[in-house]
């Protein structure tokens, strides 16, 4: 079987054995990688997404989720999962009890060499019962067969979170006795979450904002009860016990499908609540990345306004608002401390600093900060983990464009000088990547404003401005040209100047047309961009200048 992977070409497969006493199975690799392609995916991340063309199972998951959903008395949700045409759901799936039946027994015993883990997920798990997450199988039928899944569950650590330490993660891709698993026949759905860069974007247009997540979003839907027998695990607190069959109830992380209910879900309140509450809505369609809330206002007034009707309209679905922040005590003054990222968050103390989206930001300040690590050297200077050390720099808005290309430059360099993976790089792009890191940690000084002093009475004229080349650590062999869009925003009393730099990487050119920097760079951002008024022209001035 030939595979294009990551990698290359890949050639697998079983070679026949003549003898019964021993069998071998040999594998043949082939890899040829295009320089051009490769680099060109590398560089698609900072690509503007193009307009989504719905496929045909996306439209069928739509079909669905529009015919089969409900409301429950309690006013929440019920979804069923999109199963693949082809499959029959109730005879498409081996036997999984047995190998859920193994993973948990291996889990088990692994926790009680950690008492303190162990008793944090067990406690996690018994909060889906006390929250009727799930419910224990009545057992008027033989359990091994073919209409129902298990799902292997372990536990995954996350130190940096603020609430659970110790979450429970379900495998939906472990496959059954036929070598199916319950994701390999449901569909994903669309990819519906907002652009992450143009929500930072829009949030910085508002004086005052405020941020929160939808606590256990995904487990405030409910599963139609036809489909909870394919989200079946097993459980028991104590090795004396017996092991319990339970099913989920709810939209399960780990289930190919669930981050497209959960958002379609959220989607879906927009429109339903849209007379009701119009301000909470346009914030449900607009300011949400699957269940955090970036919130701004040009005034207090507006800013409550949103946040008590955000507050209601959620409440009416059963899914309720969690670790707030602002830049404004009197936005959370009137929410239960217990309901803040932090009790003393109103003291606006060294504490008030909030990771939103990747990013962090001081509330009492009001800026963005970045909190990066020591670039490790532990595997050696290879390409491969050069490569892996670059793949980890998360940029999301731009704002270290002018870093960040001097990395993917580096890594072209040493394309061009066709390094194999595991060798040491050359000397020179050794020299080049050792220079960047001794440099990358100076980035936990940057500061930036969230606030661009934009209002709705001002007049934005902005201008662009593309300079170069620019030539990271003394090479004349890599260029690459420097794009700052800066806004004027008068108004009667004043005028603020912002500015955004982008750096863009090209092959060596000596002109750049920038008609189409115009359409690219300004264009989408007019389109995505919601402001509250528009924008007065575009005017972009060129200069020529190096940098050393």
């Amino acid at each position: 079987m030939a595979q294009e992977t990551v990698f290359g070409w890949i050639l697998t497969g079983p070679v026949p054995n003549q003898t019964i006493s021993s069998f071998s199975t040999r594998v043949s690799y082939f890899c040829e990688i295009s320089v051009d392609k490769e680099i060109s995916r590398f560089w698609e991340v900072e690509n503007i997404p193009s307009k989504q063309i719905l496929s045909k199972s996306d439209r069928f998951c739509e079909d669905l989720y529009q015919k089969s959903t409900t409301r429950n008395e309690e006013g929440r949700y019920v979804v069923s999962l999109p199963f693949k045409e082809e499959y029959s759901p109730l005879t498409s799936l081996g036997y999984s009890r047995n190998s859920a039946m193994s993973q948990f027994l291996s889990n088990e015993r692994r926790l009680l060499r950690d008492p303190q883990l162990k008793k944090d997920y067990d406690n996690n798990i018994n909060e889906y019962i006390t929250l009727k997450h799930m419910s224990p199988i009545q057992q008027n039928g033989p359990l091994l067969n073919t209409s129902c899944f298990y799902l292997p569950h372990h536990a995954v650590i996350k130190p940096d979170s603020t609430t659970t330490k110790v979450r429970v993660v379900f495998n939906a891709s472990c496959p059954s006795s036929n070598g199916l698993s319950l994701n390999d026949i449901l569909y994903t759905g669309p990819v519906l979450q907002n652009d992450l860069t143009i929500l930072i974007l829009n949030w910085r247009f508002y004086r005052y904002v405020f941020n929160g997540d939808i606590q256990k979003m995904y487990r405030q839907i409910r599963v139609n009860s036809d489909h909870t027998s394919f989200q079946r695990i097993l459980f028991r607190q104590s090795r004396d016990d017996p092991i319990q069959d339970f099913e989920l109830q709810t939209v399960t992380f780990g289930i190919n499908c669930a981050p497209y209910l959960a958002i379609r879900t959220m989607m879906q309140l927009a429109h339903d609540i849209q007379s009701t509450f119009p301000i909470a809505s346009k914030i449900l369609r607009s300011s949400m990345y699957v269940d955090d809330a970036l919130v701004g206002a040009h005034d207090i007034q507006s800013a409550i306004q949103a946040r008590d009707e955000l507050i209601e309209a959620l409440s009416s679905a059963g899914f309720s608002m969690r670790k707030w922040t602002s830049n404004s005590k009197k936005i959370l003054e009137s929410l239960p401390p217990e309901d803040l990222l932090h009790s003393d968050f109103l003291n606006f103390d060294d504490c008030s600093m909030v990771k939103t989206l990747g990013i962090r930001w001081n509330a009492r300040s009001d800026d963005f900060f970045f909190s990066t690590t020591t670039l490790s050297a532990d595997g050696g200077f290879t390409k491969r983990a050069v490569l892996s050390q670059i793949s980890r720099l998360f940029d999301p808005a731009g704002w270290l464009a002018p870093v960040i290309i001097l990395a993917k430059m580096i890594m072209q360099n040493i394309w061009m000088e066709k390094t194999e993976w595991d060798q040491e790089i050359s000397v020179e792009s050794l020299h080049l990547w050792k220079t960047f890191r001794g440099q990358y940690p100076f980035i936990n000084e940057i500061r930036i404003p969230r606030w661009v002093h934009f209002t709705p009475d001002a007049e934005c004229n902005p201008t662009l401005i593309v300079e170069k080349p620019m030539h990271p650590c003394d090479s004349e062999d890599m260029d690459g040209w420097i794009c700052t869009i800066c806004g004027f925003n008068r108004t009667a009393n004043s005028m603020t100047v912002q500015s955004h730099v982008v750096a863009m990487p090209i092959s060596r050119r000596e002109h750049i047309d920038l008609t189409p920097l115009d359409i690219f760079l300004w264009g989408h951002l007019k389109e995505k961009v919601c402001v509250d008024k528009p924008v007065v022209g575009l005017r972009y001035g060129y200069v020529q200048s190096k940098y050393r």
